[in-house]
């Protein structure tokens, strides 16, 4: 009876040390699947935000649309159907803060985008350093005013092709655009960026990154009569009550301006950062700063310019 007694003791122990050595490799499997999930939640495929920026001027394609402080929010939203291959939408409002540039326009959020946009990678490297990103899109701008004997400026469409080239020395962009609709001409833009990592460990915060960015744009003569607001041999006819005003022969196909602009940006933690900017626009065209020499021609040739940005996104 004792030795049946002992080696039941004996059999349990020994039952009890499988399970325990058991125990670690159910551990372990039990991390691995917690890490396969908080791994796939971790690359959810889709990435949204919220930017808002305040500057002291207006800048769009290196015009100064106004020379006083405006607000600029924008939600944006990217779906990634692969690492290479994803589509988003954004929206983008702008508020003047002041009545400088039209009384009409003032108090209200006076102009709204709306973008749709298929991006790819389209080309890297071995050593993912390098890589080409390839961006269609489709653009509709609205303005409202803010006046009964106004009404509010034409909408207008474009459709746009984007290209990034991303290397270690620096990056460099393009992009055409071609508006129609309302408004028809063709715009170019080609530029050059460059970050910087200035701190990776903060106390307070995760970095700090310095971006420097330069870009120019060129125009058919259309839209830059469009985007600047004037044209060659613009003329005025006053007839008793009636009034029309217009182009003759318009802007030449050319360049329009220049913009040199840097963004010191702190990441707080993955979700916000805040930034500064201070920038430098510059109208290169001769005909068209000519013109803006005249009386009645409310713009500015050069502007330093600036703010700052707040973004959350996850």
């Amino acid at each position: 009876m004792k030795k049946l007694m002992v080696a039941a003791l004996v059999a349990s122990c020994v039952g009890f040390a499988f399970a325990d050595s058991g125990l670690p490799e159910n551990n372990q499997a039990d991390s691995k699947v917690e890490g396969e999930v908080l791994e796939e939640e971790k690359d959810f495929p889709l990435e949204a935000g919220f930017d808002l920026d305040i500057f002291t001027s207006y800048v769009y394609r290196n015009q100064i649309m106004n020379d006083r402080p405006v607000a600029q929010p924008c939600v944006w939203a990217d779906w990634y159907f692969t690492d290479s291959l994803w589509a988003g939408f954004y929206v983008w409002q702008n508020y003047d803060l002041t009545n400088r540039r039209r009384s009409e326009m003032r108090g209200e959020w006076n102009e709204t985008d709306y973008n749709i946009h298929l991006g790819s990678t389209i080309w890297s490297n071995e050593e993912e350093t390098m890589d080409l990103e390839l961006e269609v899109g489709h653009e509709w701008f609205t303005c409202l005013v803010k006046s009964e004997e106004k009404e509010n400026y034409p909408s207008t469409c474009e459709i746009y092709v984007k290209a990034t080239f991303h290397n270690p020395l620096v990056n460099v962009y393009g992009q055409v655009s071609r508006m129609y609709r309302c408004w028809d001409g063709t715009h170019y833009e080609a530029g050059l960026n460059k970050t910087f990592s200035l701190v990776e460990e903060m106390p307070i915060g995760q970095s700090l990154e310095l971006e420097l960015d330069w870009n120019v744009n060129f125009g058919s003569g259309k839209y830059l009569d469009y985007l600047y607001g004037v044209g060659r041999n613009y003329y005025e006819i006053e007839d008793g009550d009636d009034y029309d005003s217009g182009f003759e022969n318009g802007n030449r196909d050319g360049i329009g301006g220049t913009t040199i602009k840097a963004t010191l940006s702190w990441a707080l933690n993955d979700n916000i950062s805040v930034g500064g900017v201070l920038a430098y626009t510059s109208l290169l065209n001769g005909s068209i700063r000519g013109a803006y020499d005249d009386d009645g021609w409310d713009y500015k040739d050069d502007l330093v310019w600036g703010g700052f940005q707040v973004s959350l996104s996850f």
